[in-house]
């Protein structure tokens, strides 16, 4: 028994939903092992979520290697947090808020600081930056998580849990919304990502230190 077959266990039982039935017993039923086994590596079952959370870093930033733009190499990364977490989005939506302070956490960490550096920030401008570019891929990657997450809960459509039908009583008194709400039922959320992504990649253009 490894720390990475337990992880492994973990991972499976959290993407079919079911939070609350990540305990020793189940993981020890998973694996057809004692559930005193698991304790060799982990002293709690918090341990074991944090370690999932690191292990969908890994999976993240598997075969990722440096663009030769840092923007690009940004987009990379911040696509790579959105479609780990929609693929394991039950996981992911347990799991995206925490530090981990893992080996894959400090990869990614130090993936991003590079491209900052790259860019031309340093000290605490290049903090400040990591963190404003980490707050928004994990809050609007693990946002969708939650929301594919509540979709198969309901047995809906990934997309269904967020479907803007307006029809108002009175449209007169909603002029904006009457005129597009055939086109407000539309949404592709990687598409509404990736402008939100380059928005965030100009402003921060846009406050490069003048020496870069």
């Amino acid at each position: 028994m490894t720390r990475e077959i337990i992880v492994d266990a973990a991972l499976r039982i959290l993407d079919e939903g079911q939070v609350n039935a990540l305990t020793f017993a189940r993981l020890g039923k998973e694996l057809g092992a004692s559930p005193t086994a698991m304790y060799r590596h982990f002293s709690s079952r918090d341990q074991i979520v944090t370690a999932v959370a690191d292990e969908l870093i890994r999976l993240s930033i598997e075969g990722y290697e440096p663009a030769a733009s840092w923007m690009d190499s940004l987009r990379d990364l911040a696509y790579r947090a959105w479609r780990t977490f929609a693929e394991h989005h039950a996981a992911a939506m347990h799991t995206f808020y925490r530090v981990t302070l893992g080996p894959n956490e400090i990869r990614v960490v130090d993936a991003i600081l590079e491209a900052i550096h790259d860019a031309g920030w340093r000290g605490r401008d290049a903090v400040f930056n990591y963190q404003m570019y980490a707050n928004m891929v994990l809050a609007l990657s693990g946002r969708n998580a939650a929301m594919l997450t509540a979709a198969a809960e309901a047995g809906m459509e990934p997309g269904g849990f967020w479907v803007q039908e307006y029809r108002p009583a009175h449209p007169e008194e909603f002029p904006y919304v009457t005129e597009l709400r055939d086109e407000l039922q539309i949404r592709d959320g990687f598409a509404v990502f990736q402008g939100q992504i380059e928005a965030l990649l100009m402003a921060m253009k846009a406050t490069l230190p003048s020496s870069a």
